[in-house]
């Protein structure tokens, strides 16, 4: 039976002041964020990862044992070690970042990120075939980021988006991202469809462990269970997924990369579409990771 100390703690009242107290932390942290120059985003980003990765260890171990499962054969123990300290590093500048994307100006957002000549037009041209289209990406460089472009650009997106236990919360992720409309994935889902159908761009992170929601696919050779809404969307709509990335450059700048487009093909047998095309967005994420694994968050189980 819980102590009575436990059982406060997990009262309603003293939870809702923990939350309150914890959203009021996050204004101040944010506040200070938005006071920071790029360039001391940057360095304080990096020293904040450096100190989070020696000092507090969360999911350092983690972190390493995934970056050993995936590359033990390549990479040497000291190469492994310095590759999660850099992916501390990145954490630290997305965590500085992220608070200052709304009160950034158009022109100085798109002046730090780079992209081959045609890149937004192929974007637009696809779009203007009606069928809308999925942004799947993954939580590596900057993913948030990745969604305010979008909506920079003119292109209207709705981005899918859990949210976080502490309504509090909630209300400062809903501020930051304001260019864009919300799906909660724990509702319906009905709005996807009916958005894409009617044009609209859908961004989504398809490299959470989905555990027993989901469906098992091989990510670096081992079964991962992967959530197969994107797949399920894009073969219901007939709107195609196109696998992007913002990937962070020397210096801090940022590189816009469409991997790979994948167009939806229905057989008569969705399950073995589904699988097939969750296939492809997992190839397309490991080819990522193997290019930039410093930028990509090792720092959960994402195999059972």
């Amino acid at each position: 039976m819980p102590s009575p100390l436990k059982r406060l703690k997990k009262s309603r009242p003293v939870t809702r002041i923990r939350h309150y107290l914890a959203y009021l932390a996050a204004r101040g942290y944010f506040r200070l964020a938005r006071r920071l120059s790029r360039e001391r985003v940057i360095r304080w980003g990096r020293a904040l990862g450096r100190f989070a990765y020696r000092r507090v260890g969360y999911g350092k171990k983690l972190t390493v044992a995934n970056l050993t499962r995936v590359f033990g054969e390549e990479m040497t123990p000291g190469e492994i070690e310095e590759t999660a300290r850099r992916v501390y590093e990145n954490l630290g500048i997305t965590a500085l970042e992220f608070p200052r994307l709304p009160h950034l100006g158009d022109e100085e957002f798109l002046r730090n990120i780079d992209y081959r000549p045609g890149d937004i037009e192929y974007l637009r041209e696809r779009l203007a075939a009606g069928k809308g289209a999925i942004f799947a990406s993954g939580h590596l460089g900057n993913w948030e980021m990745l969604a305010d472009l979008g909506a920079r650009l003119g292109m209207r997106m709705s981005v899918l988006y859990k949210p976080s236990t502490n309504p509090y919360f909630n209300r400062l992720w809903s501020e930051l991202r304001c260019r864009n409309r919300l799906i909660d994935i724990r509702g319906s889902l009905a709005p996807v469809t009916r958005r894409l159908r009617s044009g609209e761009v859908i961004c989504l992170l398809f490299d959470e462990n989905a555990r027993s929601r989901g469906v098992e696919i091989p990510f670096f050779g081992r079964p991962a269970s992967t959530y197969k809404g994107p797949a399920f969307f894009a073969l219901r709509a007939g709107s195609p997924i196109i696998c992007v990335y913002l990937v962070r450059q020397e210096g801090g700048r940022y590189r816009l990369v469409i991997e790979r487009t994948i167009e939806p093909e229905r057989t008569g047998d969705l399950e073995a579409d589904i699988r097939r095309v969750m296939t492809e967005m997992n190839t397309s994420l490991e080819e990522m990771i193997r290019r930039h694994p410093d930028q990509w968050n090792w720092v959960y189980k994402r195999w059972s």
